[in-house]
């Protein structure tokens, strides 16, 4: 943000232009007992040279992924974007815009978030995607809504390997409902077919699994959906990685109804932990009570190809308590990032990041096997993600990790995982910036610690 100080003049100006005296008269409304009649405790004023250096000093004490060795990840990951991205949204047009109420005034975001949603269609191979949600955690609590609002059943099953953040977010969006969230259990890191059809009744609405999942375990959806399709109109719901979709098969054709998923790694900085994005596509048999917003593609009077919301009556702003969510708007800017990011890559592009990520995972998972005492959580397979067990406390390795400069991966043990594993699991993720070098320098690292 640029620092430039408001003078005398302006304040006066725009004082004089709502018709007041003094700033004071702002605050009438506000009763005296509760105003603050103390001088505020600020630090004394400064020059903005001085400002300038304050600022800079402080920024200095913050670290990440922009100047550490990272392994972070479990839905957040430190995946390279080009510079176009950023160019193109810092326009003025874009980077200020929000999300239009008056949507067919603005045919350029519109036609931008039509080819979000059929990026997001094709990546996932279903039918029809929106225009974005808030994040993967409420994009999935949304896909679970869709299901029971469309089967009008009481009952969803989830895979205890997804995110517990997301199982948190589901649990508090349905909290208030008369709905039934029975959590199924895993086999060695995943989740069976014969746990989903042990657990199956006419009651279920969905069954949902994500994968790769939390350990970062490619599960089996084929088999799981087939047997929620056993019993009929019960849903299939995949919370899927997109950059995964690129090499992987995509929810579509393992069988998916509908998918679900955080589009941060689509062209998003980790930007603190937000903003990000929220992905869902379907089926087409599901589109009229699918959440938020969907852009259709129509002519004018003239004939002239015209963008336009479509299904708005779904919409809260108009059915009140009769939508089929509380959702009417979207994710704007971040999916107008992922689409720039897309279509920048492409799907070879994509597919070259997904296999970049394969491999140097799995090397890196290798280089730590082969130090003693270090072992994988699970031996099945995995994408980008994996679950390693040091010989020691996880927590003093990843203090020690961060005081030579890298981020070793998540505590499965800690408090952003909800206290997931009580064990020495540390999950560790790997993607294409990765270098060789700083894959080497890490696994020396853990080398050094346990000799």
């Amino acid at each position: 943000m640029d620092y430039t100080q408001l003078n005398l003049t302006h304040r006066t100006e725009m004082l004089q232009a709502i018709g007041i005296d003094h700033v004071d008269a702002l605050f009438q409304a506000i009763p005296e007992s509760i105003r603050c009649t103390d001088s505020l405790d600020l630090m004394p004023a400064q020059s903005e040279l001085e400002l300038q250096r304050s600022l800079a000093e402080m920024a200095n004490h913050n670290h990440g992924a922009h100047d550490m060795i990272c392994f972070m990840g479990c839905g957040a990951y430190d995946h390279f974007y080009p510079a176009l991205v950023d160019q193109l949204i810092s326009r003025g047009e874009f980077l200020t815009a929000y999300t239009p109420y008056q949507a067919e005034a603005s045919q350029g975001s519109l036609q931008a978030f039509f080819e979000f949603q059929t990026q997001i269609a094709r990546l996932t191979g279903l039918d029809i995607a929106n225009a974005s949600l808030y994040d993967g955690a409420t994009a999935m609590a949304e896909a679970a809504l869709l299901a029971t609002n469309t089967t009008r059943r009481s009952e969803v099953l989830v895979a205890e390997t997804i995110h517990p953040e997301y199982l948190a977010v589901l649990r508090t969006v349905l909290s208030d409902l008369n709905i039934t969230i029975t959590v199924l259990e895993s086999t060695d890191g995943t989740i069976a077919p014969s746990t989903v059809k042990a657990n199956m009744s006419d009651a279920v609405a969905c069954v949902i699994v994500q994968s790769p999942n939390i350990w970062g375990q490619i599960e089996d959806w084929e088999g799981c959906f087939n047997i929620a399709h056993e019993t009929p109109k019960t849903a299939a719901i995949a919370v899927c990685n997109p950059i995964a979709c690129g090499m992987l098969k995509t929810p579509g054709e393992c069988g998916a109804d509908i998918a679900t998923g955080e589009g941060q790694p689509l062209g998003n900085a980790l930007n603190l932990g937000g903003p990000y994005l929220g992905l869902l596509a379907a089926k087409e048999s599901f589109v009229r009570k699918m959440p938020g917003r969907l852009v259709g593609m129509t002519t004018d009077e003239e004939g002239r190809r015209a963008f336009c919301l479509t299904l708005q009556t779904r919409e809260q702003h108009i059915r009140g308590a009769k939508a089929t969510s509380n959702v009417c708007t979207n994710q704007g800017l971040m999916a107008l990032r992922a689409t720039m990011f897309m279509t920048t890559l492409g799907s070879d592009g994509l597919k070259e990041m997904a296999e970049q990520c394969w491999h140097k995972a799995h090397y890196l998972a290798k280089e730590l096997c082969a130090i003693d005492g270090w072992k994988l959580k699970h031996e099945g397979e995995f994408f980008n993600e994996f679950t390693i067990v040091p010989p020691f406390d996880v927590t003093e390795f990843v203090n020690k990790a961060k005081s030579r400069g890298i981020l070793p991966g998540v505590t499965a043990c800690g408090r952003r995982m909800q206290g997931l594993s009580k064990g020495n699991d540390l999950i560790v993720a790997v993607t294409e910036k990765r270098t060789k070098q700083e894959m080497d320098t890490f696994v020396e690292f853990c080398k050094e610690v346990s000799a």
